[in-house]
């Protein structure tokens, strides 16, 4: 459960406080000066901090300067009924992640604080990686590990130790569900940045009217319903590293003012004229061929090259087949101690089935598999029964895709027929059989991605019988 703290000397304002983050399930307490505050915060950890800026004593903002030097990372939210530009701007300037105005509203309350709590789970929930070329280990609570011992992940890993400490901008690409915010997440852990803030948007889920505005920030009367000074999320992450999943579908209009921020690391809020400065890392991922965007006009090409400067791509989970057992450990685990489920170990015609489908949705898929199959799971067994895949596609043991396999092969024992029929009727009777156990095997081993156990068992012999069939027909073993 998260652990909200809240420091104001107002006992009916945190009565309220109290009871609306509790209906949310957060666990919440409370201080009601800075001092008591501090004492408490550098003895337990804490996941928000909402504080008061006018309190007898220590004031918010002395408060919020001295946590920030015990160089504890929790977000600080700033409660205030004196909405002054100068206090927005000086609060940021210490390290709070937002200010927001009493009376409060109780949807901005809840978003703001939402926001927050996401960051600091990005945060502190650390990511890692395995050195390159060693075998990966399970990470302790609280750590996510990047799991690959497969060539081109340990490439992955490389890549990743050698930027991660230089302040460069990285862009990630790959398909979805392949693990791009996750390896934007180790670059950050690794970084000389770790101490300071991590944000991260997706492009595709911002509406475009709003964009600019949650990147930039605006002044008080920059548009309609512009009724307080806002922050941007550039000054929010200043001197830290800001993430852009789905970069593809940030705006054109949009796009010009990053590279600005990009290239000399000014911005401008909306309906203001100051030219501000942030000093942000940029980290970019996009699942979309950014050059074929750029050759379309949806993409500004100078923006492009700018972002790679370091390019990392995340091959998809069909070319790394060979880091299926050890994904299968790792969330096996993981969802067990999460669920509190004592599941010892998966059955090996589970894994033989997870091995042969092609995974269309990547890790993401796979881990969303393995998360039913332990949720399923009445012992400390998963068996291959407990397996619900997203989708029958690539499975050659599911009913759909068997009967798919079937037809193919009788389609094509069709289109041999009149070939076959001009042999001598020796020759028929021989080919036929050679013709029809040939196209099998050919059509079996393929769906079962040339493994011999699992294709054996959907043809219904023995694996010497298919070696001495394969031997036959001279088929060629793939390479490893």
């Amino acid at each position: 459960m998260e652990k909200i703290l809240i420091v104001d000397d107002d006992e009916g304002l945190v009565h309220f406080l109290k009871r609306f983050f509790a209906r949310q399930e957060y666990e919440v307490m409370s201080r009601g000066s800075g001092r008591d505050a501090i004492d408490l915060v550098s003895r337990e950890p804490f996941d928000l901090i909402l504080m008061d800026y006018k309190m007898p004593g220590m004031n918010g903002l002395d408060t919020l300067s001295e946590i920030r030097r015990l160089q504890v990372k929790t977000p600080i939210i700033v409660m205030t009924a004196y909405g002054t530009m100068d206090t927005a701007i000086e609060a940021m300037k210490l390290g709070a992640y937002d200010y927001i105005l009493k009376p409060f509203d109780g949807s901005e309350l809840q978003r703001v604080a939402r926001d927050a709590l996401e960051v600091n789970r990005l945060m502190k929930e650390v990511v890692s990686f395995p050195a390159p070329f060693s075998r990966p280990s399970q990470a302790p609570g609280g750590e996510v590990t990047i799991i690959g011992s497969h060539r081109r992940m340990q490439e992955v890993f490389k890549t990743i130790g050698q930027i991660a400490p230089k302040d460069v901008t990285v862009l990630i690409t790959g398909e979805s569900g392949t693990g791009k915010e996750l390896v934007a997440r180790a670059i950050y852990h690794h970084s000389a940045r770790k101490d300071r803030p991590f944000v991260a948007l997706n492009c595709a889920a911002i509406a475009e009217s709003l964009f600019e505005s949650e990147l930039f920030g605006h002044e008080r009367g920059a548009f309609t319903g512009a009724d307080r000074l806002h922050i941007g999320k550039f000054e929010r992450c200043h001197g830290g590293t800001i993430f852009f999943d789905e970069i593809a579908e940030m705006p054109l209009s949009t796009q010009a003012k990053i590279l600005r921020m990009l290239q000399y690391g000014e911005l401008e809020r909306l309906g203001g004229s100051q030219t501000l400065r942030a000093d942000v890392r940029m980290i970019a991922a996009t699942n979309k061929n950014l050059e074929a965007a750029v050759d379309q006009g949806k993409f500004r090409e100078d923006l492009y090259w700018r972002l790679k400067i370091i390019s990392i791509h995340l091959p998809p989970l069909r070319e790394r087949m060979s880091d299926i057992p050890a994904l299968v450990e790792y969330f096996v685990h993981r969802f067990g101690r999460e669920y509190q489920m004592a599941i010892r170990y998966i059955e090996e015609a589970a894994v033989e089935r997870l091995k042969s489908y092609d995974w269309p949705g990547n890790v993401r898929e796979l881990e969303n598999c393995l998360r039913r199959a332990v949720l399923f799971s009445s012992g400390d067994v998963i068996l291959d029964e407990h397996l619900k895949f997203d989708s029958a596609q690539g499975d050659p043991l599911a009913p759909a895709a068997r009967e798919e396999l079937s037809e193919r092969i009788e389609r094509r024992l069709e289109e041999l027929i009149p070939d076959l029929l001009r042999l001598t009727e020796t020759r028929v009777r021989e080919s036929v059989i050679d013709v029809v156990e040939k196209t099998l095997i050919s059509k079996v081993l393929k769906q079962c991605g040339n493994n011999q156990v699992k294709a054996a068992r959907v043809l219904g012999i023995s694996r010497n019988t298919l070696r001495h069939r394969m031997k036959k027909f001279d088929f060629v073993p793939p390479s490893e």
